[in-house]
């Protein structure tokens, strides 16, 4: 592995690190009947923003499918980001191939 690849790994550790820390504190600051609701609505927010596709830019539907993305906390690469493309560094997502059936007459 390389420096670069290294420090990476590093950081994506302490950043797992850190939200599996904070996740349970927060969540016991939240009264018991409470947690479940919470968890609930992030999951569902999370859900939606993965199924429905962006509204396009100017829509009045813009508003909410951020607000619904930013509870589901859907930012980052998401689950609705992997289909266009894995890596931004491996260039635009592969489309594809058209398979056409010739029929023999």
């Amino acid at each position: 592995m390389t420096d670069t690849s290294k420090t990476t790994v590093a950081v994506n550790a302490a950043k797992i690190g850190g939200i599996t820390a904070v996740v349970p504190l927060l969540f016991s600051a939240i009264p018991e009947p409470w947690s479940t609701v919470v968890a609930s609505v992030i999951i569902v927010c999370g859900g939606i923003a993965a199924a429905v596709p962006a509204p396009p830019a100017g829509s009045k539907w813009t508003l909410p499918y951020k607000l619904v993305s930013a509870i589901g906390l859907n930012f980052g690469w998401a689950v609705n980001h992997l289909g266009a493309r894995v890596n931004a560094s491996q260039g635009p997502g592969s489309q594809s191939p058209v398979i056409s059936q010739d029929k023999k007459s």
